[in-house]
């Protein structure tokens, strides 16, 4: 089976394609090497990948349609697994126009990938609990509202959801959206929180939090992670009472931490 993975240089993407070509799979990773982080991190993570028999790597932005087309041109697509995506809050509010061209541009052009494509039979993608916004109840579940964003990130996940629904509804193509929760292990990104504040730490550092002390995460371990997307990709929806084959999950820990 060849499964397309976008974002396969990522801190999730990279460890997701080491699990499929271990059990099997044949990979396609796509990537754009791009420098909101540091490249060679990404070329690292790739290094191992590359000498594994099964995987192939293409450099590209899933924004453009002809990179994404060359990608896949001859190969037989069974399975999706979308990650690729510009992260990050706080990075939104300086570079919004990242967000729409990775976030909403390029989700466009996967869904229209699988549509022409006729052969995949399940995408995954990843959304992320952002999505919640202002949400005070806790823990979060599926059915809560999801109408009222915080962020411009927060937005194109929910917006990339909405997509992936009308998509699935028109063209019966069967989707999976996965709300992750703060993702952490080996690998992980240089700008996510237990990083900084163990740089912080190690250089004799204050460290820095926000929201008056009063801010709660949920970490989930990158292996739950992997563990969960390929769990999804191996059970697509079906459609029931007229209904899309869609879904959304929560991945997460389920034991929120302060940060204070």
């Amino acid at each position: 089976m060849t499964v397309l993975v976008t974002g396969a240089a990522g801190f999730i993407g990279s460890q997701l394609c080491r699990s499929l070509l271990e059990r099997g799979d044949e990979v396609i990773g796509i990537d754009d090497l791009n420098s909101y982080y540091d490249p060679a991190l990404k070329v690292a993570r790739l290094d191992g990948l590359k000498r594994r028999n099964g995987f192939t790597f293409v450099q590209g932005d899933i924004a453009d349609t002809q990179a994404l087309e060359g990608a896949v041109r001859g190969r037989q697509i069974v399975k999706v697994a979308h990650l690729a995506a510009q992260a990050g809050v706080r990075y939104s509010l300086e570079n919004p126009r990242a967000y729409v061209r990775s976030n909403l541009d390029g989700h466009l052009e996967i869904l229209e990938l699988c549509r022409s494509l006729g052969s995949v039979e399940h995408l995954v993608y990843a959304s992320s609990s952002s999505v919640y916004g202002g949400n005070e109840k806790v823990p979060f579940a599926e059915s809560d509202p999801v109408d009222h964003p915080v962020s411009l990130y927060a937005a194109t996940k929910k917006a990339d959801e909405l997509m992936s629904y009308a998509y699935a509804h028109l063209y019966g193509i069967p989707q999976t959206g996965l709300r992750f929760f703060t993702v952490y292990g080996p690998w992980g990104r240089p700008d996510m929180a237990y990083w900084l504040f163990t740089e912080a730490m190690l250089r004799g550092k204050p460290i820095r939090v926000f929201n008056d002390g009063n801010m709660w995460r949920d970490f989930t371990y990158v292996d739950d992670i992997v563990w969960g997307t390929m769990a999804a990709l191996d059970h697509p929806p079906v459609g029931s009472g007229g209904g899309a084959p869609h879904r959304v999950y929560n991945i997460g820990h389920n034991k929120p931490e302060r940060l204070r």
